[in-house]
């Protein structure tokens, strides 16, 4: 039972550093948006440096890179959109529509918005087209999302995996980064198929560090139990060693019988 406790506490410690670990990334990721969502935009160069310019390659960004405000100006891709399926806003589920954008050197994917499914989960829905010629594009930077290694027919995409992405759209440079769009100039035509813009990022920490310190403080239960279990154990070894003791006959006295 001892042994059990101490893997119990060993297994409540595990969990209580990984739930720890969560509210840190949650943590890190809310102080990016509050310090990055509102800042004055900056030319994207700025950040991805040689990448920016045609000249080199970034693996990705920091942590508290991540929703730095850029600005770009070039010319979004003509042709088809890439759709990344399953996203849901406002409890509906739909798709988010990337679109490779030219700024000088670097060809990257800006993600215009959101718009619902079609008919059924098979169809690719459709998107209005972005501006067309010499286009400002003010947005957020994010680092690219893992790739999901679904098989879905073109356009279609199971995330925003720039690599996933690259392999539709070869013309996308060396950079795991893509743009949310926050606003853009000259504005996209109005048509049957609005894009919806993206709303601000969800800035709450979640449950993590409560559960963190729920698991720490239940980590010496199974010691407690244990000792309370050999507490009892003793006490009810000492009750029967009480009652198995004989009881000695009282002497019977000669006077006792003569007074009888």
């Amino acid at each position: 039972m001892t042994v059990v406790a101490i893997l119990f506490g060993v297994a409540c410690w595990m969990l209580g550093s990984w739930q720890w670990s969560r509210h840190v990334e949650k943590r890190i990721k809310v102080t990016a948006i509050e310090q990055n969502y509102e800042a004055a935009p900056v030319p994207i160069a700025t950040l991805l440096g040689q990448a920016a310019d045609g000249d080199g390659s970034r693996a990705g960004l920091t942590a508290e890179e991540q929703w730095s405000r850029v600005i770009l100006h070039g010319s979004y891709r003509p042709g088809p959109d890439l759709m990344v399926r399953n996203r849901t806003e406002d409890q509906t589920v739909g798709f988010e529509v990337l679109t490779p954008f030219t700024t000088g050197g670097l060809t990257i994917l800006v993600d215009r918005g959101w718009v619902p499914n079609a008919r059924d989960a098979e169809n690719t829905p459709s998107a209005d087209p972005p501006p067309s010629g010499q286009v400002e594009v003010v947005g957020w930077l994010r680092s690219g999302e893992p790739d999901l290694g679904r098989d879905l027919p073109a356009p279609q995409l199971a995330s925003i995996s720039i690599s996933d992405a690259r392999a539709r759209a070869p013309e996308l440079s060396d950079v795991d980064a893509y743009v949310v769009l926050g606003s853009q100039t000259p504005s996209a035509p109005a048509g049957g198929h609005p894009v919806a813009p993206l709303p601000r990022p969800d800035e709450g920490l979640g449950p993590h560090q409560a559960y963190a310190i729920q698991w720490w403080l239940t980590m010496p239960a199974g010691l407690v139990f244990v000792w309370f279990a050999i507490r009892r154990q003793v006490v009810q070894s000492a009750e029967g060693s009480r009652e198995e003791v004989p009881v000695k006959p009282k002497k019977v006295r000669i006077w006792d019988e003569e007074d009888a």
